[in-house]
């Protein structure tokens, strides 16, 4: 900061911790009026994979006499993204270049929140910036109007997943025989929901399998509090949904959002196991009759105008649960 000063040579020290090894590195001297900016980079391996709740959040560096906290953020480990390639039997991986997920849910239940959160998390460590890319609507409005493919490549080229981002769910919106064509990958991209489905319903039975669009797991948003609104007719008409896609190889994941609405201490520690949290997540397996593992929870950037580290780890858990459904779904339409 003093162009004046001088730097001495120093040695650059990181100390080592469960997650990390010991690294260190020579920082040479500065001369007087050549002050600037310093960028120094140090390769720091972990052993073996690393659950990314567990990572440490920061490291001691030492610079000669003087010791610094520097804090990491969880897009310094992303790259733990790219392992879930799609490994479909008997298709060029050209063919399927990416998996793609499937993201539909009632009105309101922040599938779009989600999407930013997501897009926040991807991006590399050094920027700051909030992302808003996907329109955020109220609950009793229909904020996404058409099926959608958000391109993270374009942002974010190592991505090996397509977010696909639906309007929201209602009796009116959605049936089975939609269902069923969304996921097989015939619907096109920015199909609008207040087109008829009857009117194009001959052409669709007749289109083969669509190889690149269709989906290789199906994420359901719920807000927490619609748990509580949702009558016997139309639990009964989510299960029978569920079961449907049971049929088709798939196991839908679940998504909890809004959970900071009855805890709200969850948004300024997303990773911790909260009481009220976990209720809500037995509550939404028993209702929908599937598995307490196929319910997570979100916690999405909101007002936030900084990056942090348990919203976005959060974030990263879902993804790569996506992903792992993504995986799963591939292995057993091979078999």
């Amino acid at each position: 900061k003093n162009p004046d000063r001088s730097l001495p040579s120093s040695k650059v020290t990181i100390q080592p911790n469960a997650y990390h090894r010991f690294a260190t590195a020579t920082l040479r001297s500065i001369a007087p009026q050549q002050w600037r900016e310093v960028e120094l980079k140090v390769e720091v391996q972990h052993p073996g994979r690393p659950n990314i709740r567990n990572l440490c959040r920061e490291f001691t560096v030492e610079v000669g006499e003087h010791t610094h906290t520097v804090p990491v953020q969880v897009a310094n480990y992303n790259g733990g993204l790219t392992d879930y390639v799609p490994k479909r039997v008997g298709v060029k991986e050209t063919d399927v270049p990416e998996f793609n997920i499937l993201m539909f849910g009632t009105a309101g239940a922040s599938k779009s929140s989600f999407v930013n959160t997501v897009m926040t998390m991807l991006q590399s460590p050094d920027q700051t910036k909030m992302y808003r890319v996907a329109e955020i609507g109220g609950s009793a409005d229909h904020a996404t109007r058409q099926l959608h493919c958000f391109d993270l490549k374009k942002n974010f080229p190592e991505v090996t997943f397509n977010l696909w981002d639906t309007w929201g769910v209602d009796r009116k919106s959605y049936s089975k025989d939609i269902v069923n064509t969304l996921v097989d990958g015939k619907l096109p991209q920015n199909w609008n929901m207040s087109l008829s489905f009857e009117k194009f319903r001959e052409r669709f039975e007749k289109m083969g399998e669509q190889v690149q669009t269709q989906m290789h797991a199906i994420v359901f948003f719920v807000p927490q509090a619609m748990l509580t609104d949702l009558d016997d007719e139309e639990i009964a008409r989510i299960q029978e949904m569920f079961q449907s896609l049971i049929a088709k190889l798939y196991n839908p994941l679940v998504i909890l959002s809004k959970v900071d609405e009855v805890c709200p201490q969850i948004r300024h520690d997303p990773l911790g196991k909260m009481e009220e949290v976990e209720e809500l997540r037995k509550k939404t397996a028993d209702l929908f009759k599937i598995g307490l593992n196929s319910v997570r929870y979100t916690v999405n950037y909101t007002e936030e105008t900084e990056r942090t580290f348990g919203i976005e780890a959060l974030a990263y858990e879902n993804i790569e649960s996506a992903l792992q459904h993504c995986e799963s779904f591939s292995y057993a339409k091979a078999s």
